[in-house]
């Protein structure tokens, strides 16, 4: 999943357990076994959310790859 997100006016008003149940059930019609995502960890706000939906987090590295210039 990437980029699933409610509006800060949105927040609060129980769409986020019904949007995740949505994605959970569509999940399970394609016959899929989990449902993956990410999010920052200083997204405190998220981690809740997601903790306080039975989600587990999994230790993930992230590269980046700084290039400069036009090419050889």
């Amino acid at each position: 999943m990437d980029c699933l997100f409610l509006r800060s006016g949105n927040r609060g008003q129980g769409l986020g357990p019904l949007l995740m149940d949505a994605v959970a059930a569509r999940a399970r019609d394609l016959g899929l076994t989990e449902v993956q995502w990410n999010t920052p960890a200083w997204n405190e706000g998220a981690v809740r959310f997601y903790e306080r939906l039975g989600a587990q987090a999994k230790e993930k590295l992230r590269y980046t790859l700084p290039v400069t210039g036009t090419g050889p």
